[in-house]
């Protein structure tokens, strides 16, 4: 399990935009071109990219081999062209300033996936707490009742990020129910994770969450299937810079 964080710059010369675009394919360029906001554009640029990026510096699909991608019967997308043995899982995520990456790489003995969710913290608490308030269960509302401020926040977040990774490991999407999936916090951490009331972690689910910029940002990744085992994860920064070298060479004029 290895989970990257890419920072994007919030414009790009148009050059190196356009050559950037250039190595999506073109149903996937003309979705980027729909953007009306260049940091937008940008963020799904870099998302789109950073799993054909992991391939090629991990040794997986050496350049210039081009992987293809496809998408599940639940839209959820997959490496379909060279096919790996054992199969690799990946998932992105971006808010703000930050794109993410999560990639499990399977035993070869079973399923083998993973969601990664991202999210700025709120500024206001009580209004997102309000505002998703259908989505908690009885719980997690009377653990959030008894906190204010950025506890408040941050506990929100990390309810948010888990319930919406673990719809994007199993591609449902939050259409799935966010209110089936139900976060143990514990003392603020994690404690267990239930979906209609099964614990998940019997069937092999593990989760890790954590921060970055300095707790601006709350992140949470959500798997089953690792050959690895990490007692820790840590979350490796990709710069830009080398991100965008894989794709067009030199750094100049960034």
């Amino acid at each position: 399990m290895r989970v990257f964080a890419l920072k994007v710059p919030p414009t790009l010369p148009e050059e190196t935009f356009d050559r950037l675009l250039h190595h999506l394919p073109e149903r996937g360029a003309d979705r980027v071109r729909k953007f009306r906001h260049e940091a937008d554009a940008i963020r799904s640029i870099a998302g789109r990219l950073l799993p054909t990026w992991y391939l090629r510096q991990s040794g997986l699909v050496p350049a210039p081999t081009t992987p293809e991608f496809a998408h599940g019967p639940r839209g959820k997308p997959y490496l379909s062209s060279p096919v790996l043995e054992p199969r690799i899982d990946f998932n992105t995520s971006h808010e703000g300033d930050y794109v993410l990456l999560a990639v499990v790489q399977g035993d070869g003995a079973g399923v083998v996936d993973v969601g990664v969710d991202v999210m700025d913290l709120p500024t206001d608490p009580d209004e997102l707490a309000e505002s998703i308030d259908y989505q908690l269960v009885t719980r997690e509302k009377l653990h959030l009742a008894g906190t204010s401020g950025r506890i408040k926040s941050k506990l929100l977040t990390t309810l948010w990020t888990i319930k919406e990774g673990y719809t994007k490991a199993t591609g449902d999407g939050i259409a799935f129910g966010l209110d089936r999936i139900a976060v143990d916090l514990g003392d603020g951490s994690v404690a267990g994770v239930k979906v209609d009331g099964r614990d998940i972690g019997e069937d092999g689910w593990r989760w890790a969450v954590g921060s970055l910029e300095g707790g601006a940002y709350g992140y949470a990744v959500i798997w089953r299937g690792d050959a690895t085992e990490r007692a820790d994860l840590r979350v490796e920064e990709l710069a830009w810079d080398e991100f965008a070298r894989a794709f067009i060479g030199s750094a100049g004029g960034w």
